[in-house]
């Protein structure tokens, strides 16, 4: 894997902490006194809350998948929320040690409890999160009280765990041999954001939270309609998309082109981001249109949804921002931004690999075969891709397959040149077709409009597993 930070490392009086392709991979939360062997397991609680932190570049999104499974296995949807803050920039990383994080931690955990009426929460933290953790936890009694148990989700390692909880690690193939108390979980085939929202991992943390496995590692479709809420928010500060207007579109799963006259409903922005709830198909496909006054609408397609969730997200880009500086717009291609919370992953040591396929279909291009984006020049471990035609191509209107550097160079980004047709109104769709690695006869299909991206930008968010 290409390395994207100077490999250094940060010390702290609570721990210690290695950055590695831009993530905290390696922590020592507090010294061997907090270890607490002779109790490694929490008392199982029931249906006790759940608080997930996430990591770097990463929101609620992450833990999306794994709260439906709860709730597939009988936890209440109102029992599992997550704490979200900002690591836009290098600064951000050093706010997980500060004091301000942690007092904010608290007044969430604190509300957390109050509403649920339980005396302990469990924490669940993924990377960077486990830092928070450590510097929340560490030598301070009374937060600790609150905590019925931890679980590191691929960040920490050591014998110890932080502030007396009994804890849990669960690492994947970037930590193999890693210690956390004497409980962990090792999937080595598992990448570092895999393994925070695989079916494996949840029946782990099942198991650690309850004290029994779980009845099922599925995703259950709803019946009958699932209640979607969540939070459109500028990335990677997850500070809401104030004064913009989210409708939400019935589409054509063959097309991406809306299949109704009217949106099924409306929300204006406000500064905390939510909207919701709204009832949804669990079997539908959505547009999620996103209207950002005095500049392009953002459109977000996903796969359904298929039972209530509060941990929808839409990552929307500020004005001005690099992101948007950095892609190249006009009316005559499309801009697309694909995101999977499992990376895309193209040299595994057993020979599986992701593949992902971009046709289009229009009246100005209907003979072109489609193009696997991925290559072994990006690396492992991306987790968003952005694919548009460059103005730097010597034959514009071509797919080279180039890497785009800027995003190539960014945590969990790269970029990609190909070229797909737009319209002014649009009049074809772009197909992408995701081939699973380890599973390559269950291929996970999306279109969308061929939107112009003078106008438009394009977001294609694919499930963490595979949807049948």
């Amino acid at each position: 894997m290409r390395l994207r930070f100077t490999l250094g490392s940060y010390t702290h009086a609570l721990m210690t902490l290695t950055f590695v392709t831009g993530m905290a991979l390696a922590l020592s939360a507090c010294d061997s006194s907090s270890s607490n062997p002779s109790n490694p397991d929490p008392e199982p609680q029931a249906h006790a809350p759940i608080i997930f932190v996430h990591g770097t570049a990463g929101s609620a999104s992450q833990y999306q998948t794994q709260a439906m499974r709860f709730s597939s296995n009988g936890y209440p949807d109102e029992a599992i929320s997550a704490y979200e803050y900002s690591t836009a920039g290098l600064l951000a990383i050093g706010q997980a040690y500060s004091g301000a994080l942690s007092e904010s931690l608290d007044v969430h955990v604190d509300q957390v409890l109050a509403q649920s009426e339980a005396d302990q929460a469990y924490l669940v933290r993924h990377s960077l999160g486990t830092a928070v953790c450590g510097h929340y936890l560490a030598g301070d009694a009374d937060r600790a009280a609150k905590i019925a148990g931890y679980i590191a989700l691929d960040g920490a390692t050591g014998e110890t765990c932080p502030g007396d909880v009994p804890c849990l690690g669960v690492f994947g193939d970037r930590n193999v041999g890693a210690q956390l108390g004497d409980n962990n979980a090792h999937f080595p085939n598992e990448s570092h954001v895999e393994v925070a929202t695989s079916a494996a991992s949840f029946a782990a943390q099942y198991e650690f939270i309850t004290g029994e496995a779980p009845e099922t590692t599925d995703v259950v479709t709803a019946d009958d309609t699932a209640q979607v809420s969540g939070r459109a928010v500028y990335f990677p500060a997850n500070s809401g998309a104030e004064g913009t207007t989210l409708s939400i579109w019935p589409v054509e799963a063959a097309t991406g082109h809306r299949s109704a006259s009217e949106p099924v409903a409306e929300f204006t922005i406000g500064e905390d981001g939510r909207f919701g709830p709204v009832a949804l198909s669990p079997n539908g496909h959505y547009e999620f249109h996103l209207e950002r006054p005095g500049r392009s609408n953002h459109h977000f397609y996903r796969q359904p949804i298929p039972r209530d969730t509060d941990f929808l997200r839409l990552n929307t880009s500020p004005a001005g921002s690099e992101i948007e500086l950095n892609t190249h717009t006009d009316a005559n291609h499309v801009t697309l931004v694909v995101t999977r919370d499992m990376e895309w992953w193209t040299d595994r040591d057993d020979g599986s690999e992701d593949i992902l396929e971009i046709g289009t279909t229009s009246p100005t291009r209907t003979d072109e075969p489609p193009v696997n984006v991925l290559s072994s020049g990006m690396g492992n471990g991306d987790i968003g891709i952005h694919i548009h035609d460059t103005d730097t191509d010597e034959s514009p209107g071509v797919t080279t397959g180039a890497l785009i550097e800027w995003f190539n160079a960014q945590s969990f980004q790269t970029g990609v040149d190909v070229f797909m047709p737009a319209a002014e109104q649009p009049d074809g769709t772009v197909m992408l077709t995701s081939t699973p690695r380890g599973d390559s006869g269950r291929q996970q299909i999306m279109a969308v409009p061929n939107w112009p991206s003078d106008q438009h930008r394009v977001t294609v968010i694919f499930n963490d597993y595979i949807q049948d």
